[in-house]
């Protein structure tokens, strides 16, 4: 025969959400919760108790909506732990008697996983063409996926041979409209011709959070040094005007053409095919070869205008 206070007890269910499911560590998340109950009961104005992984208290949510059917809480807003892994924590629903009915204690797992803040590198400014054994400048700039302050944190600049060339300190300048902390690097250019891939790495700083390193690598193509001036007058075919503002290639030296149309690079003696473009005219190409200093020119033709039905 079943007793009195058996008949009284009621199931309860509780779910809590936790967001993001993947956070920094130490950075915050947001727990909300939902309880149901068989029969359906208002219980606005309890609390869901959180417990961390140790079984001590993290927090509370408290029940502030209630549809007929589902108890809902409002936003926990609480840290992360500062230790990268994967965590189960817990949501107990303390048992309550309301109006006769037992509804029993509940508790349902929280779980999430905490990891490493992301180091993310970019370089930028990179020449096209470094002459051999010449010194040239580029950008750095690092980020923390929670933007933490990277104000002089180190990084350094390795060659292809993995050889530290170079080392710096980010300013406390954010790159206008980025949240990038910037520096800018002098590197020198090695001794021989060809196409190098150097990196730039930042290790993970000792500031109690643990951030994991950053790198990126970008290439580096040396050229050797220039013999010969090629001057290229860039016009426009149909009315011989100058075109200002052409882009001129002779890979991997690049010019841009002034107000008289003309654009000077200096290039090593060789075989080159000459590239000229400009917005509304179809890209020029010539095969050159430079031996001496030399004039080329480039008549540009405009694009044909499609007719429309």
């Amino acid at each position: 025969m079943t007793s009195q206070p058996d008949k009284a007890r009621s199931p309860v269910a509780c779910v809590v959400h936790v967001s993001p499911e993947v956070v920094d560590s130490g950075t915050e998340m947001t727990l909300h919760g939902e309880v149901s109950c068989a029969p359906a009961c208002d219980l606005r104005g309890h609390n869901l108790m959180i417990k961390d992984q140790a079984g001590a208290d993290a927090g509370t949510l408290e029940l502030t909506e209630f549809d007929g059917k589902t108890n809902t809480s409002g936003e926990l807003v609480i840290k992360a732990p500062i230790q990268p892994g994967r965590y189960t924590w817990s949501a107990v629903c303390p048992s309550v008697m309301i109006e006769g009915i037992s509804y029993v204690e509940a508790s349902t797992p929280i779980s999430f996983s905490v990891t490493s803040h992301t180091t993310s590198v970019v370089v930028w400014d990179i020449p096209s063409a470094i002459v051999a054994g010449e010194k040239f400048r580029i950008n750095v700039g690092i980020k923390c996926s929670s933007e933490c302050q990277l104000t002089d944190r180190d990084f350094a600049t390795y060659d292809h041979e993995g050889t530290r060339i170079a080392a710096g300190a980010l300013s406390g300048d954010r790159w206008p409209d980025t949240s990038l902390y910037s520096a800018e690097v002098e590197l020198e250019a090695p001794a021989a011709p060809g196409l190098y891939t150097w990196s730039v790495k930042c290790p993970g700083p000792d500031t109690g959070l643990p951030h994991a390193e950053g790198s990126t690598s970008f290439g580096v193509r040396v050229v050797s040094h220039p013999e010969c001036a090629v001057m290229v007058e860039t016009v426009d075919k149909a009315s011989q005007t100058p075109l200002t503002g052409a882009r001129v290639v002779m890979h991997p030296y690049r010019a841009v053409t002034d107000q008289r149309g003309v654009a000077e690079l200096r290039v090593a003696k060789g075989a080159y095919t000459l590239f000229v473009s400009q917005t509304s005219y179809l890209t020029f190409g010539l095969l050159v070869e430079v031996t001496a200093d030399m004039t080329a020119r480039a008549e540009l033709e405009l694009e044909p205008v499609l007719e429309r039905n």
